[in-house]
């Protein structure tokens, strides 16, 4: 861990639940690499290292109701919203991309210090657009999922831009937030192109997957997790993709 990035508050978060993925790997054969199997374990040793009294998920509710201070409850969750579906930059690009060179002394007080290293919702938003675009786009199941939290996120941006004109670390994120509204506008074409069994105009796709590349692009140190599964959707839609025909 880089010093520099890590305070009593966060600590836990940058160990844990990663040593635990360390020992799963060490502990288990080498052909065992069913990363959803091994996600589902991480899952049940993160809640028992909170039981325990680790910190690792409840400090991030407490650092985002500091940064977004007097908010109201709308504007808070439009906050989480946007916090569990990014990441912080990798390796050493966070260095790099400081907007002053780290130190110990530096308060860790930013969005991209309140969130954990991986995103659950992320993750779990990309499992859900393999299950749909591989079963063909028939599965309305995961059809109705998504388009759930493509509308939340649509529409999030709006519910934060208020508290984003108060806070100075609230508006960090501001593009963030609106590439995520993108996002969700986007993926909820595709889903509505797929419905009605018509095959995407290359227009529309290059339009499309320019959104994506904006929200791919790193902001105030932050990586949007949803973006690439949003493609998949967009590449589904388009002519010649696995779904473009599969509601005809």
């Amino acid at each position: 861990m880089w010093s520099e990035y890590v305070n009593p508050e966060n600590m836990d978060s940058r160990i844990w639940p990663r040593t635990a993925a360390i020992a799963e790997r060490f502990w288990s054969p080498q052909n065992v690499t069913d990363v959803v199997s091994m996600y589902a374990r991480m899952d049940f040793i993160s809640a028992r290292l909170e039981w325990l009294g680790l910190t690792h998920k409840s400090y991030s509710r407490r650092m985002l109701h500091r940064i977004a201070g007097p908010a109201s409850t709308v504007e808070l969750a439009a906050l989480r919203t946007l916090a569990d579906v990014v990441e912080p930059v990798k390796d050493y690009t966070r260095e790099q991309t400081a907007p002053a060179e780290p130190t110990s002394l530096i308060p860790l007080n930013r969005l991209v210090d309140a969130i954990p290293l991986e995103s659950d919702a992320g993750r779990h938003f990309g499992e859900l657009v393999d299950q749909y675009v591989g079963a063909s786009c028939r599965d309305t199941a995961a059809e109705a999922r998504l388009r759930a939290l493509l509308l939340l996120w649509r529409g999030n941006d709006a519910n934060l831009e208020p508290l984003a004109l108060r806070s100075f670390l609230v508006k960090e994120v501001a593009a963030t937030s609106q590439d995520l509204s993108a996002l969700g506008a986007a993926g909820l074409g595709a889903l509505d192109l797929i419905a009605k069994g018509q095959a995407a105009p290359d227009s529309w796709k290059a339009q499309q997957t320019a959104v994506v590349s904006q929200a791919m692009k790193p902001k105030a140190q932050l990586l949007l997790i949803p973006a690439p599964a949003v493609q998949k959707l967009i590449e589904a839609a388009s002519a010649g993709g696995a779904c473009s025909t599969a509601k005809q």
